[in-house]
């Protein structure tokens, strides 16, 4: 569960949702210039509607999550039990994660198969589950933007839930991979980009770590609280820290021959 990314707005939903809508307007921007823009809508789509019907079936039959759902109104309007305005941050979220991957694997200007294509849907899932450690407990167990009726041994949420996590974004993220291996994208992926073009999606991420960093000290340093906070500070930046370590790697080593 994804939705309610910042602290910041712990008494209004607005500052969530205009915080969430302009990191999908940089993410669509910069996937257009990246792949262009068939393959922007293609990726939206699957990363947006897997993740709102995953959850559809989450709320209603306990597939992949556990037990839980979304109180009415809190997340904006239900649709089948589940708020699918919310659902939009799965893209943004997803695309960072993705481009963190290709750039650590490699694959930012070429097509990723086999083994590779793998690789990056397993370094995306990782990213994003480690996310959603730093993030679930506050939104739910304090915030309650989401509900585990029965609780969890992690700050009140199931440890089922972040294998879930793991599983649903392992699967979207190779399902990227292959539309962004198809002739139409890589008729733009495969023309070379400077490192400075991927930062933007890359410090994306780091960005939606930094409430996580700080709840101890806006709000309030519990337990949960510090958990989220060292996370986020500790393991989240590692796949930014290696992200970045490889891209400008590389581009240093290219210079050098």
């Amino acid at each position: 569960m994804i939705a309610g990314l910042y602290p910041f707005s712990h008494h209004s939903p607005l500052i969530t949702y205009a915080v969430s809508n302009m990191a999908v307007a940089l993410c669509l921007i910069h996937c257009s210039m990246w792949a262009g823009w068939p393959t922007t809508i293609k990726i939206f789509l699957i990363t947006w509607l897997t993740g709102y019907f995953t959850e559809v079936l989450g709320v209603n039959f306990q597939f992949l999550y556990g037990l839980y759902y979304y109180p009415e109104g809190l997340s904006g309007p239900l649709v089948l039990g589940v708020p699918p305005m919310a659902m939009l941050i799965y893209f943004p979220l997803g695309y960072t994660c993705f481009i963190m991957g290709r750039a650590v694997i490699g694959g930012l200007s070429t097509r990723v198969t086999g083994l590779g294509l793998i690789g990056v849907a397993i370094f995306a899932a990782l990213a994003m589950t480690t996310h959603d450690f730093s993030n679930d407990p506050f939104q739910s167990t304090v915030r309650g933007l989401w509900v585990w009726p029965n609780g969890g041994a992690y700050f009140g949420v199931p440890l089922q839930n972040f294998v879930g996590w793991f599983v649903l974004t392992s699967f979207f993220t190779s399902i990227v991979g292959l539309i962004a291996n198809s002739t139409e994208a890589m008729k733009s992926i495969s023309i070379p980009k400077p490192p400075n073009f991927f930062l933007p999606p890359i410090l994306l991420y780091l960005v939606f770590e930094i409430p996580q960093m700080l709840r101890p000290i806006l709000i309030e340093p519990t337990p949960l609280n510090l958990s989220g906070s060292g996370i986020a500070m500790f393991a989240t930046t590692i796949p930014v820290v290696a992200a970045l370590l490889v891209l400008y790697g590389q581009h240093s080593s290219q210079d050098s021959h």
